[in-house]
């Protein structure tokens, strides 16, 4: 082949075709594509110079392939992995080359957020902080960064963190679990994978959380799932390294994806098994509740039987009130256990109607006054213009509200009046339960409408109960469209609120046929 027909056959193939194309005769390159000067950063008038050797360490590892036009895939330092075909024409070699580092580097990926997948699906699953700590180390291999972390937010928030994990040298980070501050803050906000420059043209990302290493390279996504923002994942490089691709920024994103999977998953897990633990210590503490009345019952019982002939009329009367306490309280126990049975069986569907709030309120007040002895035990507060009545299911509305007030009662009684507040708020009814008793944790607030959930101080404390008011209140009120919260700090009391539509909801539109 002379060179004239060679350029021609060059300039033909370059045009087509955009891959590196190098041409060599014996051990000159006498041909050099536009798409070798791109990949290879060496011009054609550089590589075809007089004396040039353009890839002379790795032409003669290129020419033994072999020369049927398959496609090898190999590394080729430092230009990454590359995609190598080549052909014999006459007394010259042909080779085409293609950059497939980020093809691999995609497939490599996926491959390990798969096994990873499984690996933290496993029956045996792992708790919260070994699944951060796992996808944290993942997202430093699998991009190739210098550093990574993963902040989970704390349930409710949109700036405080709840769990940190990071894989770097530890005197980079700060011995505090770092805010949603910063840099960190956009993503949240954003609810998009961003960049440096993103962070730097923002105002949430004004400040860096804690001490941290100098910013180079930086990407950082959000874990989403369905609606919600979990946390943030991100990897960063010291500056000078290799600036984070759209490929990195698409298995971070894939990534931050399995691992909202994965920490829904472990939070679940989490939560059952502190549930089993309540129930397990709530029925354990039961037990024990209605032994003593069951043992008191049968004291009173056989003192009658045995002793009555010789007992005053007084001391009778004592024995059968003790007696019917021993049975109320043994009565509170099943009637809380019967109501979470049914409403797991049955579901709860509530008979709409108008309750009017001032007599039930009244009656809830009486009844606190005979239980406690003290006609101030409870104390209803509404204003003028606080509404008269709700929509709701008139059982399950006095359910709820004895449920708050009679839990006031044995947790914070003995500290003050109970004190019930109504009032409107938007479309719904609100009632206030306020105590000034013990107050209530803030771990505690977190589970505390949980089934089997029992607080802190009621543990200590020694007050019987299941656990359950609590749930079955939220389960009735949910029922109706409305909502249930408490608000506490220690030492200084609960509120626990709870809403209802102030007016039935229309009827629901006919099914589709």
């Amino acid at each position: 082949m002379t060179t004239e027909p060679l350029q021609g056959t060059a300039g033909e193939l370059f045009h087509v075709t955009g891959d590196a194309v190098v041409i060599v005769d014996g051990c000159d390159v006498v041909a050099w594509s536009p798409g070798a000067a791109s990949l290879f950063g060496i011009s054609r008038d550089e590589a075809l110079a007089p004396g040039a050797k353009p890839l002379a360490e790795h032409l003669e590892t290129l020419l033994d392939l072999p020369a049927d036009g398959a496609a090898t895939r190999m590394p080729l330092a430092p230009y990454g992995v590359l995609e190598v075909r080549h052909r014999i024409v006459g007394p010259h070699h042909l080779v085409l080359m293609r950059d497939v580092s980020a093809e691999v580097r995609r497939s490599e990926g996926l491959r390990a957020m798969s096994r990873l997948s499984r690996g933290l699906l496993a029956e045996d699953e792992p708790g919260v902080a070994a699944v951060l700590q796992t996808v944290a180390s993942e997202a430093k291999a699998m991009t190739g960064a210098a550093f990574s972390a993963l902040m989970l937010l704390r349930e409710g928030t949109t700036d405080e963190t709840s769990h940190f994990a990071y894989d770097a040298p530890r005197d980079l980070f700060p011995e505090q679990t770092p805010r949603f501050a910063g840099l960190f803050a956009v993503p949240i906000r954003t609810r998009s994978a961003v960049r440096l420059a993103d962070i730097r043209d923002s105002a949430a990302g004004v400040g860096l959380p804690g001490r941290h290493p100098a910013i180079g390279p930086l990407c950082a996504v959000p874990l989403v799932a369905g609606a919600d923002v979990l946390g943030v994942l991100a990897i960063a490089s010291p500056q000078g390294a290799r600036p984070f691709d759209a490929v990195d920024e698409e298995l971070l994103v894939d990534l931050a994806g399995h691992a909202a999977v994965a920490v829904r998953w472990a939070q679940g897990a989490e939560r059952e098994e502190a549930r089993a633990r309540m129930r397990a210590e709530v029925l354990s503490t039961a037990r024990h509740d209605i032994q003593t009345p069951l043992g008191a019952g049968k004291g009173y019982t056989n003192l009658l039987i045995n002793s009555r002939d010789r007992m005053s009329l007084e001391q009778i009367q004592t024995a059968l009130q003790a007696l019917k306490q021993c049975f109320d309280r043994i009565h509170d126990f099943t009637e809380r256990l019967l109501m979470d049975e049914q409403l797991d069986v049955g579901g709860t569907e509530p008979q709409w109607a108008t309750v009017e709030l001032t007599p039930m309120l009244a009656e809830v007040v009486q009844d606190a006054a005979v239980v406690t002895g003290r006609a101030d035990a409870v104390a209803v507060r509404s204003g003028p213009d606080a509404p008269q009545a709700l929509a709701g299911d008139p059982g399950m509305v006095r359910e709820v509200v004895e449920n708050l007030v009679g839990n006031a009662l044995k947790h914070a009684g003995h500290a003050g009046p109970i004190t019930v507040t109504v009032r409107r708020e938007a479309g719904f009814v609100r009632l206030d339960v306020r105590d000034q008793g013990p107050g209530i944790a803030d771990t505690d607030q977190a589970v505390i409408f949980e089934r089997w959930s029992r607080s802190d101080v009621t543990r200590q404390s020694g007050t019987a109960g299941f656990g359950l008011g609590l749930s079955i209140v939220k389960r009735l009120v949910t029922a109706h469209g409305g909502a249930v919260g408490v608000s506490s700090r220690l030492g200084e009391g609960a509120t626990f609120w709870v809403t209802f539509p102030a007016e039935q909801p229309g009827p629901r539109p006919a099914a589709l046929t």
